[in-house]
């Protein structure tokens, strides 16, 4: 798995290429950890997988005016290039509020910026397929937040398995090898192939 911050160009031989992406900066997230257990899963069953940190890279605000007087910034750009050469995305969300963080949307609104007349409309999500999941210390799961970003991504034209992963009580979850029980491994490797039998549907 290659975990990057910046634009990096990524290619598989067996043709599907994933990207991962969390909703949360925190240092010892229960929802990257999770992103990250996925990711493997899906590298096992030969998917090509890139785990995107936004905490490290510098997306301001989305702002009209900045986009109008400087055009996108070369981060929104090489993030941009990284979505539409992925096949499909694995997201797994935080609920703050009863709400997706303010992270996720904000990455999402400057990908829908165009980089000019050529460029297709939505083209960072377009043919994209998403498996979804949260972690939460408490019993909810996740459930609201996985609503929201569900709603989202449909809006954007991305498709969305049917199926999102929650993760109850995380805080007492994983080991400290950042294994998870066996019945959630189950439902990973599920989301998984479901993931990688729709893309290949798709081609």
């Amino acid at each position: 798995m290659i975990t990057v911050g910046k634009g990096n160009e990524t290619m598989t031989e067996s043709g599907i290429n994933i990207l991962g992406l969390s909703g949360s900066t925190r240092k010892e997230s229960y929802n990257t950890k999770l992103l990250m257990v996925a990711l493997e899963r899906a590298e096992l069953k030969g998917a090509r997988t890139t785990q995107l940190d936004l905490g490290t890279i510098n997306l301001p605000f989305y702002d009209a005016d900045l986009e109008g007087q400087s055009g996108l910034p070369d981060e929104v750009r090489n993030l941009k290039k990284q979505f539409e050469e992925a096949d499909g995305l694995m997201i797994a969300t935080p609920e703050y509020n009863g709400f997706f963080p303010g992270l996720l949307k904000n990455c999402f609104d400057w990908l829908t910026r165009r980089t000019g007349p050529e460029d297709p409309i939505l083209s960072a999500f377009s043919g994209k397929v998403a498996g979804l999941m949260s972690a939460t210390v408490g019993g909810s799961g996740g459930v609201r937040s996985l609503t929201s970003l569900t709603s989202q991504l449909h809006y954007l034209g991305v498709t969305v398995l049917p199926r999102p992963f929650s993760l109850i009580h995380a805080g007492k979850s994983f080991t400290n090898g950042g294994a998870l029980p066996v019945e959630n491994m189950n439902a990973l490797d599920d989301m998984s192939a479901a993931l990688l039998h729709a893309l290949r549907k798709s081609d």
